[in-house]
């Protein structure tokens, strides 16, 4: 395992978008949100996805941000054609955007089809959080990998939801969690670290347990909802976000052959002064988390974290640490950056 800063993996990361075709701004865009991923320990969605970024520029399956149609509006509510636009940069800009139309209508939406992947969801709602506003976004997206609850072959994707809300603290609470076991990514880590899956993440057509990572590569196996063996709640969770996603974004719902693809999502703020001043919502906010923190502890737990602060913990720790890079990972980048002739920086 490599430690390296986390500047050297952002300059790495524009170099090497900038070279594939993605526009400086958006390359700072990316790179800086791929780091993120990895400050707050999401390495799934860190810089291990470069070289697949750089790929789908390189033959045509992404595209810069700029080519996006317009298909259906409300003052309140945008729906987009993503028209292959790079997915991290585009989310970005549809969070935004709803933010801008919940500061005059109390509620704003942008529904998103045919983009890139968006990344790591909790990036996003995070926006609307910093204006006062409430930040969710769900997606219908990710390969379909999941099995349904009782079943045993793939039918859903991931299914991820995102929320941030502002507290009175500096930082916000911050949900983002997949409705499958773990996201497609953490196998991807698990793989370049040399490690075996943990059981009960993936079973096969006879829901035998699988803890190669390797077989997460073949239609054969499928990973199990949010939850395991008890996973019903995981399973309802993910239905009602491809049906909320799909549905709206005009992506299509999970199935064979979704509508236009599959992997929509929708960006949602809600203007939290429509409802309440918004320094009084943070003080309740605020309460529920020194109430929540207040209970007794279970043996060998020292503290109990509320949603975003491992995270938080992880930033700070690994900006003055660096961040852990597997070997593997990093050769990949250092293939990609060959054939694009970069030259990456030193570690």
């Amino acid at each position: 395992m490599l430690t390296i800063p986390a500047q050297t993996l952002t300059a790495a990361g524009v170099a090497l978008l900038s070279a594939a075709g993605l526009p400086a701004e958006q390359a700072a865009v990316a790179a800086d949100h791929l780091v993120e991923a990895n400050l707050v320990g999401h390495d799934s969605h860190g810089v291990i996805r470069i070289p697949y970024y750089v790929e789908g520029l390189r033959n045509g399956e992404l595209a810069p941000v700029g080519s996006q149609k317009v298909v259906r509006e409300t003052p309140s509510t945008l729906v987009l054609d993503a028209n292959r636009s790079f997915g991290i940069v585009l989310a970005y800009d549809a969070m935004r955007e709803a933010v801008k139309r919940a500061q005059i209508y109390s509620f704003g939406a942008v529904a998103v089809h045919r983009s890139g992947h968006i990344g790591r969801l909790g990036a996003y709602p995070a926006l609307a959080a910093d204006q006062d506003c409430i930040g969710v976004i769900l997606l219908n997206g990710g390969a379909q990998f999941m099995a349904p609850f009782g079943g045993t072959a793939r039918r859903l994707p991931p299914n991820p939801i995102a929320i941030s809300i502002p507290c009175g603290d500096a930082s916000h609470l911050m949900l983002d969690i997949t409705t499958s076991v773990a996201a497609g990514g953490k196998v991807d880590v698990q793989r370049a670290r040399g490690l075996p899956l943990p059981e009960g993440w993936l079973i096969d057509a006879a829901g035998n347990p699988v803890t190669d990572p390797e077989r997460f590569r073949g239609s054969d196996v499928a990973m199990l909802p949010l939850g395991g063996p008890l996973g019903h709640k995981g399973y309802g969770l993910a239905m009602m976000i491809d049906a909320i996603a799909g549905g709206l974004s005009w992506a299509g719902c999970s199935a064979e052959k979704p509508t236009r693809g599959g992997s929509g999502y929708l960006a949602l703020a809600i203007k939290i002064d429509s409802f309440i001043d918004p320094d009084e919502y943070k003080r309740e906010v605020k309460k529920l988390v020194d109430w929540v923190k207040s209970s007794p502890l279970m043996p060998g737990v020292t503290r109990i974290y509320v949603p975003g602060e491992v995270e938080d913990e992880s930033r700070q720790r690994r900006l003055a640490e660096g961040v852990p890079v597997e070997e593997a990972t990093w050769n990949a980048i250092g293939e990609t950056a060959a054939k694009l002739g970069v030259t990456l920086p030193a570690i």
